[in-house]
């Protein structure tokens, strides 16, 4: 069936209430970097029943097990309890694989899989102490601690291995992961997830509990199980260790770190992106960019600093180097580097601006009546590129006085191939519902998703059968609100429920924002970038109001949005709206003038408007590099 006729779950999650793991909990760097390389590990099929379990319900699930094991304890039923914990050991196993939220969460919480791990081993030897073997239990005990011990040594020496961890490439092409960044990945999975040998040696100690006491073993017997557990351990940690030392030995490092850099000298690249934000951004951040820097007439690369950004990254023949340290950031520019590109406001960014000798370019990432949209941190760069004029009057309104050289109109370059005008053929009315997100502070909260979002959704289902709903939320909705979540869930379970073919284009979709704009006949969002895109395509624009400002209040603080229709947060003028935009459209003329103004007038399109001004900054600034007299740099 096409998407016309059913509802799209392959975009929706197994359990709609789950969300990217990254969107949710800030993993370590290490964990994020391992899972970019190689994948999460993936469960034997035939245990699918229990993933698809497990993403919903691992708290419950492992509630229960722990219970029914303290409950064996309490009775003494050995055999029973040492199953229990078998099967507890395999869920938790399972559950983390897959990255399950809740695993998650419990790492961020102070409780990752071995301190789980040491619970179980706690309650096992409990359950034996009360079926009378003393000697079974001493045993065991020891097993635990050398578990524990196996345990620490991967979380010590991943840590030791991060620290000298050099700069390392990533492709995003399909090709093979350079070694080097295999072997990282690889030394860093084995403590991002439970390995399958911990898994093995944990389970065993199950079944040599509930053997030991069923055949009651002698001490003996026990102790010689116990000293052959514990040497096969302290030789597999010691090789894990050794195979660490030689892998962050400073031979190795500087190795890792040439190849790096001789593949950069060799491609002499003019240009860096460079990449900084909070997970789960890079989808809208720096792939939208990504185009529009394979345009551009300089080489370039770009420079990642959060290994939550890998994965996401459209294929690109752009080299993509992950940086985590401040000092692999002055490693990696090369003498040949001009201009660096920003696409974000980000703390780390002062680990590159610091390079005097280049010129520093920010482009944001998206244009919008946003209060972020005019962020005085912008005056650090030597040039701000710009939609139009509107984001120019947005910085002066908003008391940021920069020159006008400092500006470039360059539009939206990654709006040039959408379809202007309405959607051509015989199709079905459709509605785009992208809400944005909720922001970090609630000043800069513009989303209609939890005030409005499931009563609006509601009420087109009700009033306009005929018509076909698209909801695609922002990415990481629900990560400051859990309200957001919720109204995200019941907007997905309605979608589902009513007939239409509704899509719902969540994080996991391949389906880009800019395919929802050409399937669409009007956008319905909020103060938001996605806003200021859709404007390109001069079709219907409704722009939400959750806060009830007046009109005069409204237009004052957002003046792009006077071309939109102004929806309501009691809805009451919302089938006025529809009736206007699906029909006559009576705005049209005040969208066009509004489009010049937002997105610039540029005959040759915004794509050749950002070449001419990277043709034009890295002229610019190898007059300045040459300008400089002392960088305060020793020579090698």
């Amino acid at each position: 069936m096409s998407d016309e006729d059913q509802f799209e779950s392959d975009n929706e999650p197994e359990d709609p209430k789950s969300v990217d793991a990254a969107q949710v909990v800030r993993m370590p760097q290490s964990f994020d970097f391992a899972r970019a390389i190689l994948g999460t590990p993936q469960s034997p099929s035939w245990l699918g029943w229990l993933d698809r379990l497990l993403a919903s319900h691992y708290l419950l699930v492992t509630g229960v097990l722990w219970g029914a094991l303290s409950l064996c304890v309490l009775a003494g039923a050995v055999e029973v309890g040492a199953a229990i914990f078998v099967l507890a050991v395999v869920v938790d196993w399972l559950a983390s694989r897959a990255c399950v939220r809740d695993t998650l969460l419990l790492r961020r919480l102070g409780a990752p899989p071995h301190v789980r791990q040491l619970i179980r081993g706690v309650l096992l030897i409990s359950l034996l102490v009360r079926g009378e073997i003393t000697n079974l239990a001493v045993s065991v005990a020891a097993a635990v601690l050398a578990l524990q011990l196996a345990q620490q040594v991967l979380w010590v020496g991943t840590a030791w291995l991060g620290s000298r961890q050099p700069a390392l490439a990533y492709r995003t092409d399909g090709s093979p992961q350079p070694a080097a960044s295999v072997s990282y990945a690889k030394a860093y999975r084995a403590s991002a997830w439970p390995t399958p040998v911990i898994v093995l040696a944990e389970s065993l100690l199950g079944v040599w509990g509930a053997l030991g006491h069923a055949l009651g073993w002698p001490l003996w017997g026990n102790v010689a199980v116990g000293a052959t557990f514990v040497l096969w351990l302290g030789v597999l940690a010691a090789r894990y260790a050794l195979s660490l030392r030689r892998l962050g030995s400073e031979r190795t490092v500087d190795r890792i770190q040439s190849e790096i850099t001789g593949e950069l000298d060799e491609l002499a690249p003019e240009a860096v992106v460079y990449m900084s934000a909070d997970a789960g951004q890079s989808l809208y951040i720096l792939n939208q960019w990504v185009p529009p820097i394979e345009a551009l007439h300089q080489k370039s690369f770009i420079m990642v600093r959060e290994a939550s950004h890998l994965a996401p990254i459209a294929p690109t023949p752009i080299p993509v180097v992950y940086a985590p340290k401040t000092r692999h950031v002055e490693e990696l520019i090369r003498p040949t580097t001009r201009v660096a590109y920003y696409l974000a406001n980000a703390g780390k960014n002062v680990h590159l601006l610091r390079e005097a000798r280049i010129r520093h370019v920010f482009l944001n990432h998206g244009d919008s009546d946003k209060s972020t949209s005019a962020n005085p941190v912008s005056r650090v760069y030597d040039g701000v590129w710009v939609a139009g004029q509107a984001a120019i009057d947005r910085y002066e309104a908003a008391g940021i006085h920069m020159p006008t050289s400092q500006y470039a109109i360059i539009g939206r370059p990654q709006v040039e191939a959408l379809t202007v005008g309405p959607i051509a053929g015989d199709h079905r009315q459709t509605i785009l519902y992208a809400p944005t997100f909720e922001g970090y502070y609630e000043e800069s909260n513009y989303s209609s998703l939890e005030r409005m979002g499931p009563d609006m959704i509601r009420s087109i289902l009700q009033a306009l059968p005929d018509v076909r709903i698209i909801f695609k939320p922002h990415p990481a909705s629900g990560v400051q609100r859990p309200g957001m979540a919720a109204a995200r869930v019941e907007i997905v379970e309605m979608l589902a429920a009513a007939e239409g073919g509704h899509l719902y284009v969540g994080p996991e979709s391949t389906m880009t924002l800019y395919e929802c704009f050409d399937a669409a006949d009007v956008l319905i969002s909020d103060i938001s970038s996605v806003v200021t895109d859709f404007l390109y395509t001069e079709r219907p624009l409704v722009t939400s109001n959750p806060r009830e400002l007046d009109a005069e209040t409204y237009f004052n603080t957002f003046p792009t949005q006077r071309a939109s229709y102004i929806l309501e947060r009691d809805l009451s003028n919302l089938a006025a709206i529809l009736d206007d935009a699906l029909g006559q459209d009576s705005l049209r003329d005040e969208r066009l003038a509004m489009k010049k103004y937002v997105l610039g007038d540029l005959p040759a399109g915004p794509v050749a408007a950002f070449v001419a001004e990277g043709d034009r900054i890295t002229a610019e600034a190898i007059t300045h590099a040459a300008s400089i007299v002392n960088e305060f740099r020793v020579k090698s």
